[in-house]
């Protein structure tokens, strides 16, 4: 028996997210905050985020550098108005640009809350039910992980049940190794095991975006062991609702603080 539940948000979100199509180059983070403010009539491009969120764009490399294999260069209009920098390794978009760009464009109207805590597995876990036990939050689980902890998102049927019926896998090599955002958007479970669905920014990964991984690949992705920066979660809402779910992250044990991504975060004036 398999139950796959899905978050509610999908169903004004996909048929945007399918028109939209792959990610502008390096706009992870401002493009899935462009479509989440689309699904509510805001009219705001990947670019416009970006630039609201001081994002930073490498001037040197090839895109060979930070594409998927398949992946087309994409841009869009204004893309030459976003900031850059020599270095890849310090380009980006840091959270807390995310959310300011996010309060910014939507005049107040949605907030991003920043989530970490030490135990990725149960605090995704924790997240999840929350997700589910309250709708009317319309939370959206937006994630910041690191792809080289992922599956290879093309499971077969057969390596997909084989590990929900509770069997051992050899765990696909990574599509990317990148810092990236992606959509928590479902879980599959099985007889013993369950499978994440995420929603990704390019239609190559799993099927038109939605991918399969395994919690322990999700949860690592989070905490990117072994590195000098940091992941995290961070819930898209309508700001009327964010002092009550933040009042249940904190009673569920996560913390509510933006993390450290690597990438360079906006001045904040005093």
């Amino acid at each position: 028996m398999l139950d796959l539940a899905l978050l509610p948000y999908l169903k004004s979100l996909l048929p945007l997210h399918a028109k939209a199509g792959a990610q502008p180059d390096n706009l992870c983070g401002p493009y899935w905050i462009g479509l989440l403010l689309q699904t509510y009539g805001i009219s705001v491009s990947a670019v416009e985020v970006a630039i609201a969120a001081a994002t930073v764009l490498p001037s040197q490399g090839n895109p060979t550098d930070w594409l998927p294999a398949g992946a087309t260069s994409r841009q869009g209009r204004h893309y030459d108005q976003i900031p850059t920098v020599p270095n890849v390794d310090a380009a980006g978009t840091a959270i807390i640009g995310l959310m300011q760009a996010t309060e910014q464009l939507s005049q107040g109207r949605f907030s991003l809350l920043p989530l970490t805590t030490d135990d990725w597995a149960a605090g995704l876990q924790t997240v999840w039910q929350l997700c589910q036990a309250q709708p009317e939050y319309q939370a959206i689980p937006l994630l910041n992980v690191h792809t080289s902890y992922f599956w290879g998102s093309k499971l077969t049927p057969l390596q997909a049940m084989t590990y929900l019926a509770g069997g051992t896998i050899p765990p696909p090599p990574p599509d990317w190794r990148v810092g990236h955002f992606a959509l928590l958007a479902g879980q599959l479970q099985g007889p013993v095991q369950s499978l994440y669905a995420l929603l990704d920014t390019y239609p190559q990964f799993g099927w038109q975006g939605l991918h399969l991984q395994p919690p322990i690949a999700v949860s690592q992705s989070l905490a990117r062991p072994q590195q000098s920066d940091q992941g995290g979660l961070a819930l898209f809402v309508e700001t009327a609702w964010r002092s009550r779910l933040a009042d249940a992250i904190t009673r569920a044990g996560l913390h509510i603080e933006p993390w450290d991504n690597g990438s360079p975060a906006p001045f904040c004036p005093e």
